[in-house]
C-alpha cells in the first residue's frame, strides 16, 4: 500500500511538529490522546487502479440549499435555544398576537353631503320656483324649460362616458318645441310634440355621418325626451290651470317634505334596507317617515289653499311620495349603471340638476293626473 507522503527518517516529535491547517486530503489528522500528546496519522490514498468518481451529471434538486439551510437552522435552534437579551438579526413577528406598539390607524372620513349647504340651496331653489309660479305662468314656464335644457346637457355628458351619444341639436329643439306645444296646446299638444320629437331624433340620427350605434343612440335620444322635457312639461300643465300656482305649491311641498324627512328619519331609525342593490342608504323606515310628512304637509296646505279640501292634498301627496321614491330609485339605478355618484356638481350640496329633478319629474306627472280626476284640469 502506498502512502501519500514518504516518512522521514527522523519523524518530528509532537512538540516539534508544525501546525497543520487546511482541508487537503493529504493533511495529517491530529488526534489528542488522553495524556495530552498528539499523534500524527497519514490518510492512505486509494489504489492507483481505483475508479475515479465524477460529479453527477443530473441537475441538483431545486431549492435543495434552502431546505438544507432550514434543517440546519432548526437543529441549531433546538440545541441552542434563544435566550432573552440576545441581539437577533431579524426579530420574528407572531401574526396571531396583536402588537401593542402598532400605531392606531385613523378612521376614514364619513362620506355624505353638507346638510346645511344642501338645505340652504334647496330653500333658495324652492322659494324661487314658487315665486315664479305665483308671479306669472310664462315666467314659471321659462324657468322649467331652462332647467330641462340644463338637465339634458348634463345627462348627455354623463352618457358620453359610456360611449353613448345623444344628438344635442334635435333633442334641444324638441325640448323647446314641447314647451311651445304645452303652452298653446295643453296636454294634447304635449303628446303630439313628443311623437314628432321622437321621429325627428331618429331622422336626424339616420342622416348623420356616423353609422355606428344608430339603434342605441336613437333609443337613448328617445329616452332622454321622455324622461326630462316630457315629464317637466307636467309642471307647466299644472301651472296653466286657473289655480295653477296652488297646485304647483302642493306638489313641491309634498316632494320636498318627503325627501327631507326620509333622510332624517332614515338616519335616526333606519334599519331595514329599501333597495340595497340600487341605493344601499335608503331604508323602509326613512321611506315611511318621509311619506307620512309629505302626505300630512300637503293635506294641511291643501286645507288652506283649496277651501278646506284637505283630502285633495292628501290624495295628491300620497301619489307624489310614491312617484318621488320610485323616481329617485330609478335615477339611482341609472347612476349605478354608468358608475357615477352624482350627475354633476352644478347645484352646491345636491350634486347635479337631475339629482334634484329625479323625484319632482314623476311626481308632477302623477299629481297632474290626480288633480285632473278630482277637480279637472282648468
Amino acid at each position: 500500500m502506498r502512502w501519500g507522503r514518504r516518512r522521514q527518517a527522523d519523524p518530528p516529535t509532537p512538540e516539534d511538529a508544525p501546525a497543520v491547517s487546511g482541508g487537503s486530503p493529504f493533511a495529517p489528522v491530529t488526534e489528542v490522546t488522553p495524556a495530552g500528546h498528539a499523534e500524527l496519522e497519514l490518510e492512505p490514498l486509494p489504489p492507483a487502479d481505483a475508479a475515479v468518481e465524477h460529479a453527477p451529471e443530473t441537475a441538483p434538486v431545486a431549492h435543495a440549499a434552502e431546505q438544507v439551510s432550514a434543517r440546519v437552522a432548526a437543529a441549531v435552534a433546538a440545541e441552542a435555544p434563544h435566550r432573552a437579551g440576545e441581539d437577533d438579526a431579524v426579530d420574528p413577528v407572531d401574526l396571531d398576537v396583536p402588537s401593542t406598539e402598532a400605531l392606531p390607524v385613523p378612521a376614514p372620513p364619513r362620506a355624505g353631503r353638507n346638510l346645511w349647504l344642501a338645505t340652504a340651496t334647496g330653500v333658495v331653489l324652492g322659494v324661487g320656483a314658487i315665486a315664479a309660479a305665483i308671479y306669472h305662468p310664462l315666467v314659471f314656464t321659462a324657468v322649467v324649460y331652462a332647467f330641462a335644457v340644463a338637465a339634458v346637457l348634463e345627462w348627455r355628458h354623463a352618457l358620453g362616458r359610456l360611449g353613448l351619444h345623444v344628438s344635442v341639436v334635435p333633442v334641444l329643439l324638441a325640448t323647446l318645441g314641447m314647451g311651445v306645444a304645452t303652452v298653446f296646446g295643453r296636454g294634447e299638444g304635449l303628446v303630439v310634440a313628443l311623437l314628432v320629437a321622437c321621429a325627428g331624433v331618429i331622422a336626424w340620427r339616420i342622416v348623420d355621418d356616423r353609422v355606428e350605434n344608430t339603434l342605441a343612440d336613437s333609443l337613448v335620444g328617445i329616452f332622454t325626451l321622455a324622461w326630462i322635457p316630457f315629464l317637466a312639461s307636467f309642471l307647466v300643465l299644472l301651472e296653466l290651470a286657473d289655480d295653477g300656482w296652488r297646485r304647483v305649491l302642493v306638489v313641491i311641498v309634498a316632494v320636498v317634505l318627503n325627501d327631507t324627512f326620509a333622510l332624517f328619519t332614515g338616519m335616526l331609525f333606519g334599519r331595514r334596507k329599501l333597495a340595497p342593490r340600487v341605493s344601499p342608504k335608503k331604508t323602509w323606515e326613512g321611506a315611511i317617515g318621509g311619506a307620512a310628512f309629505g302626505i300630512v304637509g300637503s293635506a294641511v296646505l291643501s286645507f288652506y289653499l283649496f277651501d278646506g279640501r284637505w283630502w285633495l292634498g292628501a290624495a295628491v301627496g300620497a301619489a307624489c311620495v310614491v312617484a318621488a321614491v320610485l323616481g329617485d330609485l330609478a335615477e339611482s339605478a341609472l347612476k349605478r349603471d354608468i358608475a357615477v355618484k352624482d350627475m354633476s356638481s352644478a347645484i352646491p350640496g345636491h350634486g347635479g340638476i337631475l339629482d334634484r329633478l329625479d323625484s319632482l319629474l314623476p311626481a308632477a306627472a302623477v299629481a297632474y293626473i290626480v288633480f285632473a280626476l278630482l277637480i279637472g284640469t282648468r
